[in-house]
């Protein structure tokens, strides 16, 4: 999806066949989901075209999208020329007339299409996908959102999802920035997809944990129960582009790489998160300084010659549960490795 759909309007949506692909067929619904949330300004016209596309679509009368588009490009011609004709002093006050004659010309044809539609077409017509929603939480804050369809989300610390409002009935999508654990309601007709960039995510219905920070070098996959089966843009020539979970598995995506990885996990280290268990394995002390930011809600200020700071010996390994920073620096610190302080929510690290 290459266009720019800044300035566009009810009319341009519906002409767009990219556009009428995503609302009839489901295409780029990621895509689509994170344009509209990211414009606000766009959502009454994309709502007002959903409406008039899905009215419109029909297999057994596919000609009424086409005489619609060419309704359409009429009522826009005719508005253009009109204006064009109008000399500078009138210029602005006839663009506001035409606007609003554009506006009533538009509805009566619509309202006619529509009437055209649901004569002829009762029993297929079909009500408008629902508005997408938001969830976010920022550094330092978790949250669990429970969906339309029963499923439990909860979202860890620096996270973003976006749902539909009301699931298709026969595909429920969701896109996450961030980590989160679900508990999906099982529902053989409609399997439950998860977007994270280059990796979709697809079950029917079983409890698994995501982590895609954007930041992160990798997108992992842990499954609890269920099965879980996860694609990916892998590099041309990769073994694989897609994997099946079973319980105990998980998956790791490397987005340098661009392979996927299955393996065992520790369910401390992927999934404590959610039962407020901060666990560190091995971790290199650049990563435990970034998940203690997004644990705490902090900022942290490395040295400026931190390069030491990614050898083995500053690997750093520990389970922690209830305590505060201070009680976490300190104990990464012994003995003496380095200093801090702490001033309001920054922190700043001396060696």
């Amino acid at each position: 999806m290459k266009k720019v759909y800044d300035e566009y309007s009810c009319n341009d949506f519906v002409l767009d066949d990219d556009f009428r692909a995503w609302v009839l067929r489901h295409e780029n619904a990621g895509l689509w989901e994170a344009l509209l949330l990211s414009n606000p300004a766009l959502r009454t016209e994309a709502e007002r075209a959903r409406v008039i596309v899905y009215a419109l679509h029909t297999e057994q009368h596919p000609a009424l999208i086409g005489d619609a588009n060419e309704q359409w490009l009429q009522l826009d011609n005719a508005v253009k020329q009109a204006d064009q004709e109008q000399d500078p002093a009138h210029r602005i006050s006839s663009r506001s007339f035409l606007s609003g004659w554009q506006m009533a010309a538009a509805s009566v044809m619509i309202l006619c299409c529509l009437g055209a539609a649901v004569f002829f077409f009762k029993d297929t017509f079909m009500s408008a996908p629902a508005v997408s929603m938001q969830e976010v939480t920022d550094d330092g804050q978790q949250k669990t959102i429970v969906l339309k369809d029963g499923t439990k989300v909860k979202l860890n610390s620096g996270s973003t999802l976006t749902y539909p409002k009301t699931f298709a009935s026969d595909v429920r999508e969701v896109t996450l920035k961030g980590e989160a654990f679900f508990s999906v309601t099982k529902n053989p007709d409609a399997p439950f997809i998860i977007h994270t960039g280059d990796v979709t995510t697809k079950v029917l219905g079983t409890e698994f944990n995501v982590s895609a920070y954007p930041e992160s070098g990798a997108v992992q996959v842990a499954v609890v129960s269920g099965k879980v089966k996860v694609n990916a843009n892998v590099k041309p020539g990769a073994e694989k582009n897609s994997v099946c979970l079973n319980p105990s598995e998980m998956v790791t995506f490397e987005k340098k790489e661009r392979e996927l990885l299955v393996s065992p996990f520790d369910a401390k280290d992927q999934i404590g998160w959610k039962d407020g268990i901060l666990y560190f394995e091995k971790s290199d002390f650049p990563s435990a300084m970034k998940k203690l930011e997004r644990w705490y809600g902090i900022r942290i200020q490395l040295p400026a010659d931190s390069r030491k700071l990614t050898d083995a010996d500053w690997r750093f390994s520990g389970k922690f549960q209830d305590k505060d920073i201070a009680y976490i620096l300190n104990v990464m610190s012994y003995p003496n490795r380095f200093s801090y302080t702490i001033e309001n929510k920054k922190v700043n690290l001396n060696l």
